[in-house]
C-alpha cells in the first residue's frame, strides 16, 4: 500500500500560524476588558504591568468617559426641587399671622418686666432713704458736703430757721407741681444729685483715691449707684433711663397730703408723715403718662 506524503500535511497547522491564531484570540478578549491605552503603551515598549497600573488620583479608569447616549433619543433633563409662587405666598402669609400674634405678647411681657424692675428700684430708693435717716438722723439731701471733712445745711432750703416740712427730689417740672395742704410750707426741692451724693461711699472702699464721704462717714452701701466713684456724676435712674421721684416727709406731729399735679389736674395724692418716704417712676417715655410705678407699700 502506497503512502500518501501529503496525508497529514493537509490537516496540520504550521507553528507560526498557530501562534498568530492564539495571539489574535487573546488580544480580542483583552480588548473587551482593558482600555485601549494599555495596548498603545504595549506597542511603545512599555511593560504590561506598568501599563495596567491604575492611577491613584483617577480611580478605576484614568481616561474620562463621556456618558453613553442612544442615537435618536433626547437626553433626560433633571430639575431641582423649588417652591412655587403660590407656596411662597402661603408661607409668607402664615409667618405674618404668627408675627402678628407673637409680637404683641413679647412687647407686653417686656413692658411688664420693665415695670417690675422699676418698682423694685423705687422700693430700694425709698428704703435707702429711710435707712439713711435711721442711721444719721437726717434725710439724704438735707445736708450737703462743705469740704472733704465737714457738712452743712442745704442752701436750697428757703427758710433755714423754720421747720422743714417736706423734701422732694426729682426733675424741676415735678418739684414745681408739688402742693401740700399746709399754710406756707417749708419745702426743700432738690433737682440735682444731692440725694445720691449722700448715699455715695466715696473713699478707699469704692476704689477711689478721694477721702471718705463726710455725708456717709461709715461708708454704708445704701444703694447700688451709677458712677459712684465720681461724686459729681453719681446717679440712679429707672429702667428707661429717667430719674426717680423721691418724697420724704419731715413734719413731726401731723400728717399732710402731697398732691402731684400736671397743669391744673391732680393726678396723685399721698399722705406724708415724718416716718414715711416713697419713690416712683413715671414709666415709659410718654410725657403724658400718668401710670406711675410706685415703691412697695404705696397704695
Amino acid at each position: 500500500m502506497r503512502s500518501n506524503p501529503h496525508r497529514f500535511q493537509s490537516r496540520t497547522i504550521p507553528g507560526d500560524m498557530c501562534a498568530c491564531a492564539i495571539w489574535s484570540a487573546v488580544t480580542s478578549a483583552a480588548r473587551h476588558r482593558f482600555p485601549s491605552s494599555t495596548f498603545k503603551a504595549a506597542s511603545r515598549g512599555i511593560p504590561l504591568a506598568a501599563a495596567l497600573q491604575k492611577p491613584a488620583s483617577l480611580g478605576r479608569d484614568a481616561s474620562p468617559r463621556r456618558p453613553r447616549t442612544v442615537r435618536g433619543t433626547v437626553p433626560a433633563v433633571s430639575y431641582r426641587a423649588a417652591f412655587t409662587v403660590l407656596e411662597l405666598v402661603i408661607v409668607i402669609g402664615v409667618l405674618s399671622i404668627l408675627l402678628a400674634v407673637v409680637l404683641p405678647t413679647i412687647k407686653t411681657v417686656h413692658a411688664a418686666a420693665l415695670r417690675k424692675k422699676a418698682q423694685v428700684g423705687a422700693t430700694a430708693l425709698a428704703q435707702a432713704a429711710i435707712r439713711y435717716k435711721t442711721e444719721y438722723g437726717f434725710w439724704p439731701g438735707q445736708l450737703t458736703r462743705k469740704d472733704d471733712l465737714s457738712v452743712q445745711l442745704n442752701n436750697k432750703i428757703a427758710k433755714k430757721d423754720d421747720m422743714l416740712h417736706l423734701i422732694v427730689c426729682g426733675p424741676e417740672d415735678f418739684t414745681n407741681d408739688i402742693k401740700v395742704d399746709i399754710d406756707d410750707p417749708n419745702i426743700l426741692k432738690i433737682n440735682d444729685n444731692a440725694v445720691y451724693q449722700a448715699f455715695c461711699t466715696v473713699g478707699p472702699s469704692s476704689g477711689s483715691a478721694r477721702p471718705l464721704n463726710p455725708l456717709n462717714p461709715k461708708g454704708i452701701p445704701f444703694l447700688k449707684l451709677v458712677n459712684e466713684a465720681d461724686f459729681e456724676r453719681v446717679d440712679y435712674a429707672d429702667p428707661w433711663g429717667r430719674p426717680y421721684r423721691l418724697i420724704m416727709g419731715l413734719h413731726p406731729r401731723s400728717t399732710f397730703t402731697v398732691k402731684v399735679k400736671r397743669g391744673s389736674t391732680v393726678i396723685y395724692e399721698k399722705p406724708v408723715s415724718n416716718t414715711i418716704a416713697f419713690a416712683f417712676s413715671v414709666g415709659s417715655v410718654d410725657p403724658n403718662s400718668t401710670n406711675y410705678i410706685y415703691s412697695a407699700g404705696v397704695r
